[in-house]
């Protein structure tokens, strides 16, 4: 798991498309995982610290195993797809 807190936008949206180019997925604002084999999750680790260590702000990686994800209590979690949804109607016109 990726968790960062990056002091701009410039930064965030360029870490954000790193870790995608990799094949990490955003979970929350700027929570984001990635699911492979040990050799896999080492390339990417090598790969971020290279870009990380001259970046201001806070980037952490928190490995883990599949089952620590899966275990996790989620307490309260907005409903995306009606919040697409309405996004979507703001652009539909009924004749």
């Amino acid at each position: 798991m990726l968790a960062y807190d990056l002091p701009s936008q410039k930064l965030q949206n360029f870490m954000r498309k790193e870790f995608e180019k990799l094949g990490g997925r955003r979970v929350q604002y700027s929570i984001y995982l990635f699911r492979g084999e040990p050799h896999e999750c080492e390339r990417v680790i090598r790969h971020l610290r290279n870009i990380a260590k001259n970046m201001p702000g806070d980037i952490r990686i928190f490995p883990m195993e599949e089952s620590v994800w899966d275990g996790q209590i989620v307490l309260n979690q907005p409903d995306r797809t009606a919040a697409s949804l309405a996004r979507l109607f703001e652009l539909v016109e009924v004749w």
